[in-house]
């Protein structure tokens, strides 16, 4: 059983659009209300699709995030 639970969880498109396009772990963390320890599990884990890594730092589309939770809001702004 995966400890992913981001389904429960409320993003609204208005939270997610304060963020950057790219997404760090920390950014995840505090907008899906996870530990930062399970946020780098699912994003080896496949959970986050195919994360950008620059370095050490993974970052994640906040286009996906848009798709997957949201039900493919885009922000037409």
């Amino acid at each position: 059983m995966s400890c992913f639970s981001c389904e429960s969880n409320s993003v609204s498109p208005a939270t997610l659009n304060s963020y950057k396009d790219l997404l760090s772990a920390n950014d995840l963390s505090e907008l899906l209300g996870l530990s930062k320890q399970t946020i780098y599990k699912e994003i080896r884990n496949g959970k986050f699709g195919e994360p950008l890594k620059f370095g050490r730092e993974y970052r994640i589309p906040r286009i996906y995030i848009q798709q997957r939770y949201l039900g493919g809001y885009r922000d037409n702004g």
